[in-house]
């Protein structure tokens, strides 16, 4: 089983040696990735439901003080930082919220950094949940869905296309444009859609390399596995090509949880280290391979 590492916001890369630091300690350890998470302009009040409050409480913790209390570095420019000091590792968003930015600006940043790391750029996708930070982006949070699936085909058709075109709701497409970097990866960097509601499954087989599944109980989501299996059946698509992987906090997985993982098809464990200390980040780092490894080998 591979292991990753989720910063959180960014607010580790902060501090200027700390991308460097947990880079090269990531090529050291044998990393297979790290992503960082996806917010604009975050409220001080948030009244919206957080999608994984019942495991952040059932730890003891407010589940809304990572986004009011710490720094939100931008996520694509966390990627940037990491490029040049790591060599194999991927890296990637946890999620994009895909409906805040226009998909020709979005599929640019993204083909930029993957042609920057020689090819190592997952692009994680979701809809987005924090209703006031749609607000205040202007971006209508009742069509975050049906724009998240429109940018997403844009985003494709320009990374893949010699003469992209697009007719839809929100983007139009009917002129030759010159659209470069591509990516590096074909026909373009893998997509792996975050969210484990029905819509989400949907979008994983739509639109899929990877499936995301965030901070829940594995309990929570066990059913989800056999509704995936059944959808990715029913449009033809291969399940077992399908890459999952599974946000977790190292203090709630131990050698049992691990190997449950394992036996329910996950292919990596992402531990969160959201701390803005570079030490406390690498600690979490150093402990989490031994406790895979420990587990299943």
């Amino acid at each position: 089983m591979r292991y990753g590492l989720h910063v959180g916001g960014g607010a580790v890369m902060g501090k200027s040696s700390a991308a460097q630091q947990i880079g090269e300690l990531a090529e050291e350890l044998g990393y297979d990735g790290i992503v960082t998470g996806d917010h604009i302009i975050i409220p001080k009040e948030i009244g919206s439901t957080y999608p994984y409050t019942k495991l952040a409480e059932s730890m003891g913790y407010n589940p809304y003080a990572v986004f009011t209390t710490m720094d939100w570095l931008d996520a694509f420019t966390v990627l940037g930082l990491l490029v040049p000091v790591t060599k194999t590792v991927r890296l990637g968003t946890s999620v994009t919220i895909v409906p805040y930015r226009h998909p020709l600006d979005m599929a640019r940043v993204v083909a930029s950094l993957d042609v920057a790391s020689g090819g190592r750029i997952i692009f994680g996708a979701g809809v987005g949940w924090m209703r006031e930070e749609f607000e205040l982006l202007g971006v209508p949070y009742k069509e975050r869905a049906p724009r998240t699936r429109e940018y997403l085909r844009v985003m494709q058709e320009v990374w893949s296309a010699d003469s992209p075109r697009f007719d839809g709701r929100y983007v139009q497409i009917d002129k030759d444009l010159h659209f470069a970097p591509r990516p590096v990866q074909k026909p373009h960097p893998p997509i792996w859609v975050g969210g484990e509601s029905t819509p989400a499954l949907r979008r994983v087989v739509e639109f899929g390399a990877g499936w995301h599944i965030g901070p829940v109980d594995i309990e929570d989501v066990r059913p989800r596995f056999d509704e995936l299996r059944g959808l990715m059946e029913a449009a033809g698509r291969k399940y077992d090509e399908l890459e999952i992987t599974w946000m977790v906090d190292t203090t709630r997985t131990d050698a049992a949880a691990i190997r449950a993982y394992r036996d329910l098809g996950v292919h990596g464990l992402y531990v969160t280290a959201a701390s803005a200390d570079p030490d406390e980040v690498c600690a979490i780092m150093r402990e989490f391979p031994k406790k895979v490894q420990d587990a299943v080998g």
